[in-house]
């Protein structure tokens, strides 16, 4: 079990973000809140990551083809892509870590920057250089809301000031594309926020003072190799182009969407019985 202590956003306050073998939870005030990306995951298909897992799972058994299949080779077949799952969440943490030390003024040097993500943080430069009048608030700062009695919780990776009352939450992607639950994610986020506002004693933000928040998702782009037939290389290590792709979040519809399905997840928990006559 993990147990950090994580600062809310606009308060001085904290929350405590709890990760243990079977996911994670944060703890609000000592009442348990699920976590966002938990809820999103646990609730809807993700196609992608689906489509991603068979990819692996062909290249996996065209690799072996031949062999006798044991049981030790058909578990290495369809846990390889939990291998590169690992890497993947690996790189992600890394390149976040670079990206909160940017944007804190912290010293980086390039010139022991892995070849691999060299280009990454070039990409994001490229977009904190377009958005360079938004001004920093927090990094891994957490909100949280409830909905239906359903509560639940998270940690933006960056919020900044746009205006007078006025804010963005962005979430940092190391993603083979952007995805829709990435979309609900930070729609999530912002909802979170601009509800809290209306607590003066969690947020220290006056109740007459209205706050709007947006919300961004930031994708550093990334690909497989490919062999001359386009193929994609898994084997091989994931590559950024140094290109960035970033998309504005419409928070009222991803928020309603994630309003629903909050609705749906509590839903699970209603059926007190069964019969089956």
């Amino acid at each position: 079990m993990t147990i950090v202590d994580i600062p809310v956003a606009l308060s001085p306050k904290y929350i405590t973000q709890v990760t243990e073998n079977n996911g994670r939870y944060y703890l609000v005030n000592g009442e348990q809140h699920q976590s966002i990306t938990s809820l999103i995951d646990g609730t809807i298909r993700a196609y992608g990551i689906e489509k991603w897992r068979a990819g692996w799972i062909d290249t996996q058994l065209a690799k072996f083809n031949g062999r006798k299949l044991t049981k030790a080779l058909a578990n290495m077949i369809v846990t390889a892509a939990n291998q590169e799952a690992a890497e993947s969440a690996r790189i992600g943490t890394e390149v976040h870590s670079i990206i909160e030390r940017l944007l804190k003024d912290e010293e980086v040097d390039f010139s022991t920057l892995d070849d691999q993500l060299e280009p990454a943080i070039r990409a994001w430069l490229k977009w904190r250089q377009e958005h360079i009048d938004w001004k920093l608030v927090g990094t891994e700062v957490g909100v949280y809301g409830s909905i239906g009695g359903l509560k639940y919780a998270g940690q933006v990776d960056a919020l900044f000031q746009t205006d007078i009352d006025r804010y963005v939450v962005v979430d940092w992607k190391t993603t083979s594309g952007l995805f829709e639950s990435s979309f609900m994610q930070v729609a999530a986020y912002a909802q979170a926020l601009e509800d809290m506002r209306q607590d003066e004693q969690d947020t220290g933000i006056s109740q007459n003072r209205l706050i709007e928040c947006d919300a961004m998702v930031v994708r550093l782009v990334n690909d497989y190799p490919r062999d001359k037939n386009n193929k994609k290389l898994r084997d091989e290590p994931k590559v950024f182009n140094g290109k960035v792709q970033f998309a504005d979040v419409d928070v009222t519809h991803w928020g309603r969407t994630f309003d629903y399905l909050c609705s749906l997840s509590a839903g699970k928990s209603m059926y007190q019985s069964r019969k089956t006559i």
